[in-house]
């Protein structure tokens, strides 16, 4: 129980990847608030959480505004009197080639991957500041790190996420407040499992895809004509298959 007392503030906390955080930090005694704009997946998501007996609110909220996060952290505050991490998962990844990307993806792709996280910063560190502590996470990607064809814009906002936790962690450490981010690989999610399921031969594309994974360590470009999402990857020598870690102050 590392964080009784403590709360965190857990965005794109409708599914996933972030539920999983969710559930560990409320399970390491963290109070928490939950934001994602999908309210019937939230909500499922809280009732979970609530049966179990773990302290939890819920935000319904578009976080893509600085509006959005300001009533995220406003929820903390008068909720629970204080915001002790604020954890940035919210994310989408749509699987197009540049070229076959239009504007209203490009710039929703931007929004909730990059866009929310900078707000959601920014809506929480006054409050840090004055209390002289604090942590933010946010959760980037492998793919800032290496060519993904499919991705191009999600690797995009992935990399800006890698360089706005370093200008935070030197702008705020001084206040005591660490910013690290973190670089999964895949990871088995229903986003994944639904990617795979759209490709023309779904058991060659998850074959591909183990075999992608299996394969980090050495140069490696993986090509399945029924698969392009687990195609073109270029993992450099040495880099991690499955995660990838950075962290500063």
């Amino acid at each position: 129980m590392r964080l009784v007392g403590r709360v965190a503030i857990v965005t794109g906390t409708a599914r996933g990847i972030g539920v999983a955080i969710a559930e560990r930090l409320a399970t390491e005694g963290a109070r928490l608030v939950l934001a994602d704009a999908d309210a019937p997946s939230l909500n499922t998501a809280t009732e979970s959480l609530w049966q179990r007996g773990l302290t939890v609110a819920a935000c319904v909220d578009d976080i893509t505004t600085p509006h959005g996060n300001e009533l995220v952290a406003g929820c903390a505050l008068d909720t629970f009197g204080r915001v002790d991490i604020f954890h940035a998962k919210a994310g989408i990844a749509p699987f197009h080639d540049l070229l076959e990307t239009d504007g209203a993806e490009i710039n929703r792709t931007i929004g909730v991957n990059l866009t929310a996280a900078i707000y959601g910063c920014a809506a929480v560190l006054p409050h840090m500041v004055a209390q002289r502590s604090g942590a933010i996470i946010l959760i980037a990607s492998i793919a800032a790190n290496v060519e993904d064809r499919s991705i191009p814009v999600y690797s995009a906002t992935k990399g800006g996420l890698a360089a706005l936790f370093r200008a935070i962690a030197v702008r705020d450490g001084p206040d005591v407040i660490r910013c690290n981010t973190i670089c999964p690989g895949d990871v088995r999610t229903q986003m994944l499992k639904d990617d795979i399921a759209r490709t023309a031969d779904p058991v060659q594309a998850r074959e591909a895809f183990t075999a992608c994974i299996r394969s980090g360590g050495s140069l490696n470009r993986r090509k399945s004509a029924a698969s392009p999402r687990f195609s073109g990857r270029t993992r450099l020598r040495g880099s991690p298959a499955r995660t990838s870690s950075s962290s500063a102050v």
